[in-house]
């Protein structure tokens, strides 16, 4: 152990991890419930001090962005063999199970939407070129076409209540993915 260094550094640290896991576990699920969110609901659920979350993230937008960013961390575990459909609709239904979190960012300033559209469009854009050159997707789409379908469906789904049948909101993404098919697929 380096002098001056406390013996403790290292369990804080894990506790710090362990802490913001449980800090972003318990914003999904509050963000899949209701988009006016009090970071105090979060700790609560969370089973923390408000201070403790305050001290993680100073802000409803700012814990936003990072549930967002943990979702996006996951799929990147599933670009690389993942088949590009499958990749877009697990997208699409992770924004719709998250309706509250859709209407949050929405809310904020179009840079910053912007922002969030680009990372997810980078992290899509392999398994989108990969589609591409097996024919799966037209030969003159780019990744940033992508931009439009993310567009429409946070629009969908800040729009209103959730609809009871959900066939609509499927057929609109079977639409816009045979759109986005070579010819014959």
């Amino acid at each position: 152990m380096r002098a001056g260094r406390p013996s403790s550094a290292v369990p804080r640290r894990v506790d710090a991890r362990r802490n913001r896991e449980a800090i972003l576990r318990a914003a999904d699920e509050v963000f899949s419930e209701q988009a006016d969110v009090a970071l105090d609901e979060v700790a609560r659920r969370a089973g923390l001090g408000r201070a403790t979350v305050y001290r993680h993230f100073p802000d409803r937008t700012a814990l936003a962005f990072a549930v967002a960013a943990h979702h996006l961390t996951a799929l990147k575990s599933l670009v690389r063999d993942e088949p590009f459909r499958e990749l877009l609709r697990r997208v699409l239904a992770m924004q719709a199970r998250r309706r509250p979190l859709v209407r949050i960012f929405r809310e904020l300033p179009e840079r910053s939407q912007r922002q969030y559209t680009h990372a997810l469009i980078a992290l899509l854009r392999p398994a989108f070129e990969r589609a591409q050159r097996e024919g799966g997707v037209r030969a003159d789409l780019q990744p940033a076409d992508l931009a439009l379908l993310f567009e429409m469906h946070e629009a969908a789904l800040a729009a209103g209540p959730a609809p009871r049948d959900r066939e609509p909101a499927e057929r609109l993404v079977r639409v816009f993915l045979d759109g986005l098919a070579g010819a014959g697929n």
